[in-house]
């Protein structure tokens, strides 16, 4: 009797719980999903993403949800940017700041304090150029701050922050009010025990300049590595795949003060130069080869009928390319694209256009308009015809019987 009374209990208590764990479930799942990823109604952008590469993701304030981060994307007070590792992420603020994220970097960006920009590095590096009013970068390990104009980069090893002035001045302050300034040339370190300034590295980089980004096709070129300065005896460079240098690929000695990287990996690569005991004596740098992808037309499509009253605007759209956040629309009267009539250069993946062409056949390509020149490789060309005037219809026969009177 004892075991009948405790049967419908049990089987209560495992349906209130089974009923607790969907609704737990549920409430997990809206916590996952609400606003879809997307910025909250009203939110100000505050940075765009200029560069983008190997799966760098954002997280929308108040949100769980991360999306892929692409070039041209706007950024929001409160979101937060991931870089996995090999991939590498840029962030242009309206107020002139700019920060290039190195890989394994998390940073979640804050409302302005003091009327400077605000940025919390939770974990990895960046290197950083303050805007007209300076930058404010936290961390777990202590704070930098930047004077306007000031560049520099931030490393965040553990529990100790690191600091390279390159240009202007910063502070940098410890969690419990220790402080050092910083100006340019000079390094300094913060953690629990205090703020500290470190001697300036022996060796300097001089080539290729830091954050280098090249295009190929086909294969990476060689690629030619120099440095310069008070080089130790036995001293190697070192080129590895991720910042840590847990990987090295290429080494060679370091006296002549240059390596030629024969057959570089596409992608994000480190260099630096070290000892013979394997301690840097110079910062390590980042250089990396993307694959230059032509993009595909979308509209207006091969062989359409483009409606354009002079004085109106004519739409083009393609494909998006990751990493690029401008494009070069280029038209022309021949699929050889000489003579090139228009090449206007725009953001994102569509564009509206006033044109002053001619009625008549055209021919249109897009490329991605690369920062360092170099013309991106073009799309397949699309023929389109542009009138001005809408045809008009055919006439309605009202009576269409043909009568024949002999």
């Amino acid at each position: 009797m004892a075991r009948a009374a405790e049967g419908p209990g049990s089987g209560q208590d495992v349906a209130l719980a089974a009923a607790g764990l969907a609704v737990a479930a549920l409430t997990l799942g809206l916590a996952l999903t609400t606003g879809g990823g997307e910025p909250s109604p009203g939110a100000v952008t505050v940075a765009s993403v200029s560069v983008a590469s190997g799966g760098s993701k954002l997280r929308p304030a108040a949100t769980l949800l991360w999306r892929g981060l692409a070039a041209g994307m706007s950024v929001h007070d409160g979101d937060a940017v991931f870089v996995p590792p090999g991939a590498d992420a840029t962030l242009r603020f309206v107020d002139g700041t700019e920060l290039a994220l190195d890989e394994r970097s998390l940073v979640v960006v804050e409302p302005p304090r003091g009327g400077r920009r605000s940025v919390t590095l939770r974990q990895g590096s960046l290197s950083g150029r303050a805007g007209d009013a300076g930058l404010v970068l936290s961390t777990p390990a202590g704070e930098a701050q930047l004077e306007a104009a000031s560049e520099a980069r931030v490393e965040l090893t553990g529990k100790s922050l690191e600091v390279d002035v390159t240009k202007g001045q910063a502070n940098l302050t410890t969690t419990k009010g220790a402080e050092v300034k910083v100006g340019p040339g000079q390094r300094a370190a913060a953690a629990a025990d205090g703020a500290r300034a470190l001697a300036a590295w022996p060796v300097t980089l001089t080539a290729p300049e830091a954050r280098l980004r090249k295009l190929f096709h086909g294969a990476p070129a060689p690629l030619e590595l120099a440095w310069e300065g008070a080089v130790p005896d036995g001293a190697r460079v070192q080129v590895a795949r991720d910042r840590l240098f847990a990987f090295v690929e290429h080494e060679g000695p370091a006296a002549e003060g240059r390596f030629t990287l024969k057959a570089p990996r596409p992608g994000v690569s480190w260099w630096r130069i070290v000892d013979e005991r394997g301690a840097p004596v110079s910062e390590a740098r980042r250089f990396s080869f993307v694959e230059d992808v032509a993009p595909s037309t979308m509209f207006p499509r091969e062989g359409e009928v483009v409606l354009a009253p002079k004085g109106s605007q004519v739409a083009f759209s393609w494909t998006p390319l990751p990493g690029v956040s401008e494009f070069l629309v280029e038209i022309s009267p021949s699929r050889e694209f000489e003579p090139l009539t228009v090449s206007e250069r725009v953001k994102g993946n569509t564009a509206r256009l006033f044109l002053s062409l001619e009625e008549g056949a055209w021919c249109w390509r897009v490329r991605a308009a690369r920062e360092d020149g170099e013309p991106g490789h073009p799309s397949e060309p699309s023929k389109f015809r542009l009138i001005h005037k809408g045809i008009p219809e055919a006439p309605e026969l009202l009576t269409p019987q043909i009568e024949v009177t002999p």
